[in-house]
């Protein structure tokens, strides 16, 4: 992007200071909504607002306007499947969204290399259920461009 700096940071918003961080989550919030009416996949809702209290939330910024997040958690794994191993950590990437007028841009890319370099020592592996009517792109820039293994797939044909 030229001339412009994009920021990329973690912040956190709690319940004993969400009125001084209002703005932060409106902005995350709009995101969310943005990301629901694009119909993009098959199953995902607008968040509400409890779903980014008191979590890391990584964000991309522009002038100090958020224009991508992406949103985790950390999960101690107790079961071994075909990609873990039984007290293996994991950290469980639930989204990431870039703005629309920001895209292949590599905001994005950026945007899961901040996460995993602020996660990569807690954790054994970042793992993620990922839905796209593209699935095709989805599936390049996970495997390709950023190094995920194709582990398995859940295919569903509706019959009604």
């Amino acid at each position: 992007m030229k001339n412009k700096t994009i920021e990329y940071r973690i912040m956190s918003i709690r319940k004993e200071n969400m009125a001084e961080q209002k703005d932060c989550l409106n902005q995350l919030l709009r995101l969310s909504e943005e990301w629901a009416d694009e119909k993009t996949g098959p199953s995902y809702d607008a968040n509400d607002e409890d779903e980014f209290l008191d979590k890391n939330i990584y964000v991309a910024c522009l002038n100090n306007r958020i224009i991508a997040y992406a949103l985790g958690h950390k999960k101690l794994l107790k079961e071994k499947t075909s990609y873990n191993q039984i007290g293996e950590t994991a950290y469980e990437l639930d989204e990431i969204y870039v703005s629309k007028e920001y895209r292949n841009q590599g905001i994005g890319k950026e945007l899961y290399h901040f996460v995993e370099s602020d996660v990569k020592d807690e954790v054994d592996l970042i793992g993620l259920i990922a839905m796209s009517y593209r699935h095709k792109e989805l599936l390049r820039l996970y495997m390709d461009e950023l190094g995920f293994d194709f582990n398995h797939a859940l295919l569903v044909k509706r019959m009604k």
